[in-house]
């Protein structure tokens, strides 16, 4: 398998590693990071296509980790369903809380646990929702830059990914600091179960905003002055807001988790101070713990690598990213990369078929030529000599093994070689709530006489909201089979008709069985 690139994309910080899926821990051939400049998404896209270059990186397909103002992460609690009949419920539970219209969203989720409401059992759902045209700049951006994303996530669910095995029964927090903004998150058993973001200036921006309070107004007792404690630093000022907006996000996780608290910290990004972990080992009794991305990847490339500080990239090159797992990328954007897929296995299907017939036709002909040059050989030597009986026997079974494959021969000189209307004739009529499990064509024998060209089965499924709209469906299906000159014979059996869902709440499903004999002409 190819490399694969792991990008941590912020609103002022690019990070990047490339690394070869599949290994655990993973390995890391290359990382580096850059300031990400300001302007349109195109121009950042080929600075960011600069960026790769000069550093190396050769791979193409990536994983983006996205931090913006604009994800909202939240957890509803749905009816065990799956792909858009729970994209659905989740735009319904969306509706209900913002006033931004759900069609101008990107909505996705997975299932993080089980709740039991009213005596029904119901999956937990990690919703992220974000404007749609926000995932369209970054997805501009990423195709500017020469890449094709893979799956966008929010770094938060990233992070989550690396949650310690040792610790499945614990809360464990990871904060990861950035530039301009902080994000605090929460992961149980390596699920996200809370996520807040907030602003945070650098230390250096933090000192314009340290105040010198007024000494000389205050009465210290006994007429005499006490001298003025020290002017926080730029760093202490940081340290006291970021514990600040910590200690507020632990509390109101607590609040909404009835109790829930972290036992452990893992600080990703931008490395800690001092002041900052000072304060909190004092206010939080929480020690900085070494980020568990050191132990999930190992760095065989050039120069200095801090697993820390690209905690995001290897939290993305870590995780299995199943299907059923969040991808922040558009839904017409998956759509296609599903029909290229299909149709490039359609045509090695082809390919490998045609190859087959000509491989076979090359044989027969090259068997045919052999056996006609021994029988040559075989009539030159009979009318020289006198041929025993039993030598004419075995001339004679030469003779017509050499007419069987002529009669081979002759019939492969024309094939079945109308696919492409027998193909059209299978697709043209398929309902989108009709798939297809597997599809059987069978050549018939150069020995075997008949009309037919061969025979072909299709295996199927049919939904809908009854039986008899499924029924239906599969008899407009066979109808236009029926109809063509490429099919005869058609012979059609139901396997199973069974409800979707607990009482056929999400309809029906008729899996069937289609037979029918192949035309040439």
């Amino acid at each position: 398998m190819g490399r694969l690139l792991a990008i941590e994309i912020s609103p002022r910080v690019i990070r990047a590693v490339e690394y070869t899926p599949g290994e655990r821990p993973v390995r890391i051939h290359r990382a580096a990071v850059t300031e990400r400049p300001g302007g349109e998404p195109a121009a950042v896209g080929q600075f960011l296509r600069g960026f790769l270059e000069r550093n190396g990186f050769t791979a193409k397909s990536a994983v983006v980790g996205y931090l913006g103002p604009v994800i909202e992460h939240r957890i509803f609690a749905i009816p065990p369903v799956t792909g858009k009949t729970r994209e659905e419920l989740l735009r319904g539970k969306i509706a209900q809380e913002t006033a931004t219209s759900v069609a101008e969203l990107r909505v996705t989720g997975e299932v993080i646990g089980k709740v039991v409401e009213q005596g029904y059992e119901r999956d937990e759902v990690m919703t992220l929702y974000v404007p749609e045209f926000e995932i369209r700049r970054l997805v501009f951006l990423l195709v500017e830059a020469g890449l094709t994303p893979v799956r966008v996530v929010s770094v938060p669910l990233a992070l989550a990914g690396l949650h310690p095995a040792d610790a499945a029964d614990e809360l464990c927090g990871f904060l990861h600091v950035e530039p301009s903004r902080s994000v605090i998150s929460v992961s149980g058993a390596g699920k996200l179960r809370f996520s807040r973001e907030f602003a945070l200036e650098l230390p250096g921006r933090a000192a314009e905003f340290a105040e010198e309070p007024d000494y000389k107004n205050i009465d210290f007792g006994g007429g005499a002055e006490a001298p003025p404690p020290a002017p926080l630093s730029g760093e202490e000022v940081y340290a006291e807001r970021l514990v600040t907006e910590l200690t507020r996000s632990l509390l109101y996780f607590r609040q909404i988790s009835r109790g829930g608290s972290i036992t452990r910290l893992y600080w990703s990004g931008d490395p800690p101070g001092e002041a900052a972990k000072r304060l909190i080992s004092e206010r939080l009794k929480l020690e900085i713990a070494t980020h568990l991305a050191a132990g999930a990847s190992v760095f065989d490339g050039e120069g200095a690598f801090d697993a820390a500080t690209f905690g995001v990239p290897v939290g993305m090159a870590a995780e299995e990213w199943g299907a059923d797992r969040v991808n922040l990328l558009p839904a017409e954007y998956l759509q296609r990369k599903e029909r290229r897929g299909s149709y490039i296995a359609v045509a090695v299907i082809l390919g490998a078929f045609l190859l087959a017939n000509a491989g076979l036709y090359v044989g027969l002909r090259n068997a045919s030529i052999r056996y006609r040059d021994v029988l040559d050989g075989t009539a030159a030597v009979t009318r020289s000599v006198a041929a025993s009986p039993e030598e004419i026997s075995r001339w004679m079974a030469m003779r017509s093994a050499l007419g069987e494959m002529r009669r081979g021969e002759k019939a492969l000189e024309n094939p079945f070689t109308r696919w492409k209307p027998l193909f059209a004739t299978l697709g043209a009529p398929v309902p989108s709530e009709m798939r297809f499990l597997s599809a059987t064509f069978t050549p018939a024998s150069p020995s075997e006489a008949g009309p037919h060209a061969g025979r072909g089965e299709v295996r199927g499924i049919v939904s809908g909201k009854s039986p008899a709209e499924a029924q239906n469906r599969v008899n407009a299906f066979l109808a236009a089979v029926r109809a063509q000159p490429v099919v005869g014979e058609p012979a059609y059996t139901v396997f199973e008709v069974r409800p979707r869902g607990v009482d056929g709440g999400g309809g029906y499903e008729q899996e069937f069985l289609l037979g029918f004999a192949l035309r040439e002409r």
